[in-house]
């Protein structure tokens, strides 16, 4: 299982391969959350809640976080600060390379997870609290397009330092069923914070039509809990043709004080 070889995300998906969703994998899957969420709370170490904000693309102008993006990152702050405040540890976990935008030919300039960091930064989050590409080169060295993947480095991450104790996954309304799906297929025990201000009206939802969210939604609970099928296939347009996944070498000065570039 991933919480006991935890080193290598690729690994893990070799040896599940794509499951199909039967009762008896929904049953062994939640037992397996389960029994990590209670190891971890009787662990006298485990005393970080670890927070993934869900990436979102494009970028504005290819470097600022738009709307549905800014306003996770706002909800995971304030988050962070609350735990802060009454004395708790916290860190987060930045998914998302840089992405192409296929239906409007834009390539972002920088990855997500440096927009991310640039924005939580400057916002008075110390980047040591920050992790992003040190978790992606180690667990998922081909790059994040997918919730699925977020999820699975995210469990990566978390299972692999014994100082997590919880995890809050931030993101929009459409993608909850999903990530549902994906924690319990990657072994993450983790809650599901949706912004006040995205409602089904109010978010933007760049993810998808109606329909596409129940279609997306109707594979990751019935033949593809881990992304990796044809969920993965349908992400491939998402990568760069130059084939940066990260922020391009002349862009990186910007975002040096970010903890994976020093």
């Amino acid at each position: 299982m991933l919480h006991r070889n935890p080193e290598n995300l690729n690994t893990y998906l070799a040896q599940t391969g794509n499951r199909l969703v039967t009762p008896s994998w929904l049953r062994a899957r939640l037992a397996e959350v389960c029994a990590i969420q209670s190891s971890r709370e009787r662990l006298l170490t485990a005393n970080t809640s670890l927070l993934i904000v869900a990436a979102q693309h494009p970028l504005i102008h290819g470097r600022l976080p738009g709307y549905e993006f800014t306003e996770r990152l706002m909800a995971a702050q304030e988050r962070y600060q609350e735990i802060i405040e009454n004395g708790g540890q916290a860190e987060f976990f930045l998914p998302g390379s840089r992405h192409h935008h296929h239906a409007s030919g834009h390539t972002d300039v920088v990855a997500l997870y440096d927009a991310a960091g640039r924005w939580l930064v400057d916002r008075g989050v110390p980047s040591v609290a920050l992790h992003a590409q040190d978790w992606i080169e180690i667990h998922r060295p081909q790059g994040i397009y997918t919730g699925a993947a977020e999820i699975g480095v995210a469990a990566a991450g978390f299972l692999a330092d014994d100082r997590f104790e919880s995890a809050e996954y931030f993101c929009s309304p459409g993608q909850s069923t999903r990530a549902r799906m994906y924690s319990l297929a990657y072994g993450l025990p983790m809650t599901i914070q949706i912004p006040d201000s995205l409602s089904e009206n109010q978010a933007e939802q760049v993810h998808g039509q109606l329909w596409q969210r129940l279609i997306l939604d109707g594979l990751a609970t019935t033949i593809d809990p881990y992304g990796e099928g044809l969920l993965g296939r349908m992400t491939q347009s998402r990568i760069p043709d130059d084939g940066i996944l990260g922020t391009p070498a002349s862009a990186v000065p910007d975002y040096a004080d970010l903890p994976w570039y020093s």
